[in-house]
């Protein structure tokens, strides 16, 4: 019987990284190139050769590029929303349709060495949240042939949080710091666990560094940059007692570090690793015990959002129904339920706080709906949102079978908590 993996996709702009659950081993493990064992990055290009017809991707594209004549084509991650036209050979393609292409090569060049294997879960992480790279994604399940709920797509942020609650505890007896040299330059992260309170804590603190220090400012003289991290690093082991390092991304692969490293390693350990992402992804992938921290502390980091959105279902001390739940990506929380009016033609809204007993209510009036007879007004409630503060509540009436049916209104209740 084929083999279904859990899959772990570090998706960025230039390169894609991608870890798989080892089941043996009990963790993720990352794949190198195939004609390249050194790396594990594989390049978002695709190659079409005009002598064979086939397509190629990453690194193997890279290599056919200076054998065969062909047709070359990148930037494929930036222009993913794109819907413009390229030729390829005399067939026309959107960059949409090439981006998802990649992305699909990319799988399959994995899936390939194990003969017959599936995907059974895949989490994409990416660095920051994209409209269009979500939209597109989104949709990716059905180039893959698995259902909607197989494809998920995250940030660095938070499969960094889950690479991190999946080391050793011992490393977390203080807070926990990650620094993240990208292309675009230096951000950093620590990762503060409030426990004894009720809830437990895990709150995320975010520095932008990019503009005072990335890799086009220093260029090659890498004493002042070793000399300047240095200082930021000294800055920020300041501010709280810290218990482990973590350094990810391209500025650090090569070796310029050392009055730093001597200022890092004080009394902390330290880790290096540009898969660290990718291996995120696939514990999230993974999902049962590796999602336990989820459960155990609550979550707060720039992105999550921090309160429930509930219907009162009968006055002011009623319980409550739950439309969406907090603590996760706002762009990954999709909430629907269908509700029956009880003799009455207004929906209150409850905003409840994940931190404290703090809520804030709000009461919609159904203008325009026809006297129906109790219980026979039936409505749905969806939620979208803008950012992790802000958003709406989504009502329409959906009528009540042929009996009652629906007036096809739709009511919006923007919010901003």
């Amino acid at each position: 019987m084929a083999e279904a993996y859990y899959i772990g996709m570090d998706l960025s702009a230039d390169s894609t990284q991608i870890s798989f659950y080892n089941d043996i081993k009990r963790e993720p493990e990352t794949v190198n190139q195939l004609n390249n064992k050194e790396t594990y990055m594989m390049p978002n290009i695709l190659f079409f050769s005009e002598e064979t017809g086939d397509w190629y991707v990453g690194s193997e594209a890279s290599e056919a590029r200076f054998k065969e004549k062909g047709k070359i084509l990148d930037e494929l991650y930036r222009n993913a929303g794109s819907e413009e036209v390229v030729d390829v050979a005399g067939v026309k393609y959107t960059y949409r349709q090439l981006f998802l292409r990649m992305l699909k090569m990319h799988v399959d060049s994995f899936l390939y060495r194990y003969e017959g294997a599936t995907v059974k879960k895949l989490v994409i992480t990416i660095p920051e949240y994209s409209k269009d790279i979500f939209k597109v994604v989104s949709k990716f399940y059905k180039e893959l042939n698995v259902p909607a709920d197989s494809v998920e797509i995250t940030s660095h942020l938070d499969s960094g949080l889950y690479y991190i609650f999946n080391q050793n505890s011992e490393l977390r007896t203080n807070s926990v710091a990650l620094f993240d040299y990208s292309t675009i330059g230096l951000n950093y992260y620590r990762i503060d666990i409030s426990k004894g309170k009720d809830p437990e804590t895990i709150t995320v603190t975010h520095e932008d560094y990019t503009e005072q220090f990335n890799i086009s400012l220093f260029g090659n003289d890498n004493l002042l940059m070793d000399q300047t991290f240095a200082k930021i690093v000294e800055h920020e082991m300041k501010k709280t007692y810290i218990s482990a390092v973590y350094l990810t991304g391209l500025g650090f692969s090569e070796k310029w570090m050392n009055k730093s490293r001597n200022i890092l390693c004080q009394g902390r350990r330290v880790f290096a690793g540009q898969n660290i992402y990718t291996k995120g992804a696939c514990y999230k992938a993974v999902g049962g015990e590796y999602e336990e921290f989820y459960k155990k502390y609550f979550v707060e980091t720039k992105e999550n959002v921090i309160f429930d959105i509930d219907i009162s279902a009968s006055g002011e001390d009623g319980e409550f129904i739950p439309i969406a739940y907090g603590g996760r990506q706002w762009y990954n929380i999709h909430g629907m339920i269908k509700v029956i009016l009880d003799d009455t033609d207004s929906i209150t809204l409850v905003y409840k706080s994940r931190k404290s007993d703090k809520e804030i209510r709000e009461t919609v009036k159904l203008h325009g709906i026809p006297k129906r007879p109790n219980k026979t007004s039936k409505f749905s409630l969806e939620v979208e949102f803008e950012n992790p503060n802000k958003g709406a509540v989504i009502i329409k009436d959906v009528g009540f079978g042929k009996l009652f049916p629906t007036t096809n209104k739709v009511y919006r209740k923007e919010f901003e908590v």
